[in-house]
């Protein structure tokens, strides 16, 4: 018997996580995307271990998704993404990061002097720079360097400034 892709997913999933000695509830969903790709999202709920299984800054999330990438390639559509969230981590994540953006883009439009947001990883700097994408006043860019990366917003049409002037949130 084949698996869809869905089924595929979720039965990688409760493999690896059975072989890093984890007992978890996996449920997968597909949504179509407005490129013409599907998500297929797989929600992980384990009881105990889940800051491990996460890991700082959800590093280890991030190594678990690759390795799934990995294991269901051959399974998924060709433009296929695939996206994990263990115990909701990542969608709090994103909430908080929202908020943090907003409360950010209401006062470089007030003062209209460019604020850096404090050191994000990757996935963090991406959530902030796609939430504020479109926005007619502001534009966003990382700035900084290694572990000192931080999004800088300021009003479209202003010179970036030095970035030892920029004030810190």
């Amino acid at each position: 018997m084949t698996l869809s892709p869905r089924e595929c997913v979720a039965q990688e999933t409760r493999t690896l996580l059975r072989h890093l000695g984890y007992t978890a509830q996996v449920s997968v969903s597909e949504k179509a995307l407005p490129d013409d790709r599907i998500e297929f999202h797989c929600d992980i709920q384990v009881t105990d271990g889940q800051h491990l299984l996460i890991g700082q800054h959800g590093a280890n999330l991030q190594a678990l998704l690759h390795l799934l990438r990995l294991l269901t390639r051959a399974a998924l559509p060709e433009r296929a993404v695939l996206s994990i969230d263990v115990n909701h981590y990542f969608a709090e994540k994103r909430s908080f990061l929202e908020q943090e953006a907003l409360r950010a883009l209401k006062e470089v439009i007030q003062t209209g002097l460019p604020l850096a947001l404090r050191p994000m990883v990757a996935y963090e700097r991406k959530l902030i720079h796609t939430l504020l994408a479109n926005h007619a006043q502001v534009t966003t860019e990382s700035v900084g360097s290694d572990d000192d990366r931080k999004v800088l917003i300021r009003l479209r049409g202003q010179n970036p400034s030095a970035e030892a002037s920029l004030g810190e949130e």
